[in-house]
Formats: C-alpha cells, sequence, structure tokens
C-alpha cells in the first residue's frame, strides 16, 4: 500500500472516531452494566433464518446445557415457550412505536413466558411506554437497556466505546446487537444459529424495475413471504454491505476480549466467523 494511502486511511479513521465520538455524546445514554444470571457457560443466538427450523426440529439436544437468545417475533412461535430463552433482544423502532407491531409480539411473550427472561431494548426505545406497559404485565421479564449507536474510526477508540457500552459496530442487523450485548455477557463461547443472510439470494427485479424480495423467517409456516421493497436494489446492497463489515468489526472485538462465536448456520453468508456443523 502506498504512503499516500495508508495516511488518507489514517485520516478518514479520526475524522470516524471523532464523529462517533459526537453521535456517543448527542444519542448514547447511561446504562447499567449487565449483571445477569448465568446458568450455563455457553450461549446460543438464535436468528431467524429458515436454516433454524431443521436445527430447532431435529437437533434440539444440541441447546442442552445452553442459555439462550431469541429475537423479534420469535416470541409468537411455538418454540418460544419450547426452548424457554433466558435473553431475548429487539432492535426494530416498529416494535416499540407501532401498534399492530407491539400487539403482535408483546401479547404472546407476555401471555407465554413463565420463566425469567431479560429482554434487551435499544436507549432510543425508553421514550415509548406502550410496550413497556405490556411488559410490565409479566413478573418474570425484566427490560434491559443498551446504546446502538454506531461508533466507527480507529480500532482502540471503537473497542474502548464497546466495552464501555457506548455504542457498537452499525447494527444494521439484529444480530449484530445480540452479538455484542452478548460480548457483554459472561461467556467465553457464543453460538451463532439461524443467521442465513442469503439475501443476495432472495432480492430480484422486475421488468418494472421494482425491486422484490423473497423473505423467509424459521417460524413461518406458510411460504416465503414476497414483497415489494421500499429501497432501489444499490440501497439494499449498500445495507447488506454495512452489516457483513460489521460482523467483522465484531469478530475482531471478540478476539479482543479473549472470546470465541462460532457459526453454526448452514449455508449463511456471514464470512467473519469460525464455523462449525452441527449433527
Amino acid at each position: 500500500m502506498r504512503g499516500s494511502e495508508q495516511i488518507y486511511i489514517k485520516m478518514r479513521e479520526v475524522g470516524n472516531s471523532l464523529l462517533s465520538l459526537f453521535r456517543i455524546i448527542l444519542l448514547s445514554k447511561k446504562v447499567n452494566p449487565f449483571s445477569l444470571p448465568v446458568h450455563n457457560k455457553e450461549l446460543v443466538v438464535l436468528g431467524n433464518g429458515p436454516s433454524l427450523r431443521p436445527l430447532l426440529s431435529e437437533r434440539p439436544s444440541f441447546f442442552d446445557g445452553k442459555d439462550l437468545m431469541m429475537v423479534n417475533f420469535s416470541a409468537s412461535s411455538d418454540d418460544y415457550a419450547k426452548f424457554r430463552p433466558g435473553f431475548y433482544l429487539l432492535m426494530d423502532p416498529a416494535f416499540f412505536e407501532d401498534e399492530a407491531t407491539r400487539h403482535k409480539l408483546f401479547v404472546p411473550m407476555v401471555a407465554e413466558t413463565e420463566w425469567e427472561m431479560h429482554l434487551f431494548a435499544p436507549v432510543s426505545a425508553r421514550k415509548h411506554t406502550a410496550w413497556q406497559e405490556m411488559v410490565s404485565r409479566s413478573p418474570y421479564i425484566c427490560i434491559h437497556w443498551f446504546n446502538a449507536t454506531p461508533v466507527e474510526g480507529v480500532a482502540g477508540f471503537r473497542h474502548f466505546c464497546y466495552k464501555k457500552g457506548f455504542g457498537m459496530p452499525r447494527p444494521r442487523n439484529v444480530l449484530v446487537a445480540c452479538l455484542m450485548v452478548a460480548l457483554q455477557l459472561p461467556y467465553d463461547t457464543i453460538y451463532l444459529a439461524g443467521a442465513d443472510h442469503s439475501w443476495m439470494k432472495e432480492i430480484w427485479v422486475d421488468d418494472n424495475n421494482i425491486v422484490n424480495e423473497d423473505r423467509a423467517h424459521f417460524y413461518d409456516r406458510k411460504s416465503t413471504q414476497r414483497v415489494v421493497s421500499p429501497h432501489r436494489l444499490h440501497e439494499l446492497l449498500d445495507s447488506m454491505a454495512i452489516a457483513f463489515r460489521s460482523y467483522h468489526e465484531v469478530e475482531a472485538y471478540s478476539r479482543k476480549r479473549g472470546k470465541k462465536i462460532i457459526n453454526i448456520t448452514p449455508g449463511s453468508f456471514i464470512d467473519a466467523f469460525g464455523r462449525m456443523s452441527i449433527g
């Protein structure tokens, strides 16, 4: 690499560090450290990808002796009460702001949860009280807050901010936030399941230049859902690139912490973590 290119990269990192510091001052809030009960030595983060269905149905013994973290609409599935996750994380503002989305998620969550469960939500969700009132009806669910502020720049600066909980790599996907929260918990090994991220195979453009997406989740009992994307193709691809880049930043931070993230998702497009085949 030429000297001029190195200078440009360093200047960009310093500039991104300063911009991230401004974001932290503006957006991040004081949050309590995650001093939570840990029942096992390993954690499994369960994404929503369709590859999770065979694992839950055919290899349920893999989860024995491991704590679980679920996301998004997992609480609306039969697997929620069956596997009883100790942790749950939400990122999408719709869960806190949209009435229909709130009812779709929190009504079954409150009704089904009969064990101690810790629910993680971004600090931006504090100002929305309706969902918190719904969750408060359950004596088993405890809410914890985290800062989802994007932090970029010099590696030492980023890792310091991550450790202090000021922010995280750009959480373009909920699993980025899950892994960063998990790295704050006392687990040395974190497994990642249901993280297909095979979006590039699931988007297409019709003859009217409309971008379409074929979405599938492990809890979908019907066929794949086809939706018209509100975004242009380049916008979707930019978003994907940010997500995949963030996973590499998560992996670098996990190594810094002396922890290991293992992707057990067959066919996953995430190229940041070590892999392991189950069964």
